[in-house]
């Protein structure tokens, strides 16, 4: 079993490679975001820490994290960011790591597939056999932030700036897939990469 971890910026397209991934290949899926989200609720790995750390103003009324609220904060002060990063990238690891550890019990999955955006900040590339990196042209990841994310210009502006850029992800990870020409030209790379494996 091969542990592939996908990475790239905000609307490059990583889940449309995990989703060639899972329903070609078997591949089991991780996403480090939803796994982030659901330990940030009550009751949660990271809720305590979070809360604790950023004050009970960051709750709604019914005890959730105001996640519109939390993310205005770490977007304008950067250490705020890094420290929320701090509190809730070790959990999530964990998290990860179980899922590889069942994945690998069971015997008959041939790929686990873990995606996240922030593969060089949390440095989860070193549970990877390898890492993929997606890119796609800025105008692009543009349009499909704001046709289905309905993201204003201000938002992915502003998303994009915090994260890493196309040439950090290059010199790190240099298995590039290139989102440019349709899901054919998608899977014909996907193939030749594992080919590779």
């Amino acid at each position: 079993m091969k542990v592939i971890g996908i990475t790239g910026g905000i609307g490059s397209g990583k889940s449309l490679v995990a989703r060639i991934m899972q329903d070609k290949y078997g591949a089991r899926y991780i996403d480090t975001d939803q796994i982030a989200r659901e330990q940030m609720e009550p009751g949660g790995a990271s809720y305590d820490g979070v809360v604790q750390y950023f004050g009970r103003e960051i709750l709604l009324e019914d005890g959730r994290i105001d996640r519109t609220k939390l993310a205005q904060i770490v977007f304008e002060q950067k250490d705020k960011l890094q420290k929320l990063n701090e509190l809730t990238h070790p959990q999530v690891l964990i998290a990860v790591n179980n899922e590889i550890e069942k994945a690998k019990a069971e015997g008959n999955v041939p790929y686990v597939l873990m995606e996240t955006a922030l593969m060089i900040e949390a440095g989860y590339d070193y549970i990877c056999d390898q890492v993929w990196y997606v890119h796609a042209p800025e105008e692009e990841r543009r349009n499909r932030l704001k046709k289905h994310r309905n993201y204003t210009d201000e938002k992915i502006n502003s998303v994009f700036e915090s994260q890493r850029k196309d040439q950090a992800f290059r010199q790190r990870y240099p298995k590039v897939i290139e989102n440019v020409k349709g899901v054919k030209f998608l899977e014909e790379q996907i193939e030749r990469l594992l080919d590779n494996l």
